[in-house]
């Protein structure tokens, strides 16, 4: 991070942070899952593995926690709890560079698939429609309003520190 831009949440997160972040996506899992189960079982596997691999697999072990300084150096977490984000970046070295083009690619795949997948299977149950998007709306307003105005993780593509030097 560049000098003039000090990160807000540098020191860590606040527990009201972490319960915004975690169950709110969590939330978007769990109810873009049953929702797809309910409609017709069979669609549920790529969503599965978008969200259910992808997140942990993907985005956890490839792309922004093995760039992250607050695991790393902080050994705090916003988005899981901090032993499953260890866990997942186990044997993973602390990466410093620009997400490759396939990283990139992955990334918008995932984070575009997650809330609008769902979307057709939610919308014969409205409680369950309304509920799915108060939680996209939760965490994506969250991220992009809040998290990702004082990220840390410069080569997220999600960053929107003003003058943060790339």
């Amino acid at each position: 991070m560049s000098e003039n831009h000090q990160c807000t949440l540098a020191e860590g997160f606040s527990i009201w942070e972490k319960l915004w972040a975690q169950l709110s996506f969590l939330g978007m899992g769990i109810i873009g899952t049953l929702a797809i189960i309910q409609y017709n079982w069979i669609w549920v596997f790529p969503y599965v593995f978008v969200y259910w691999y992808g997140i942990p697999g993907i985005i956890m072990r490839h792309t922004n926690c093995p760039r992250c300084p607050h695991i790393h150096e902080f050994g705090d977490c916003l988005q899981a709890p901090v032993f499953f984000t260890k866990w997942a970046i186990k044997n993973v070295d602390h990466k410093f560079t620009p997400y490759t083009p396939i990283e990139r690619f992955l990334f918008y795949l995932i984070f575009i698939t997650i809330p609008v997948y769902p979307i057709y299977f939610l919308i014969p149950n409205k409680y369950l429609l309304i509920s799915f998007l108060v939680c996209v709306a939760m965490w994506y307003g969250g991220q992009f309003f809040y998290f990702c105005k004082a990220c840390r993780v410069k080569e997220c593509p999600f960053n929107r520190v003003n003058g943060l030097e790339q």
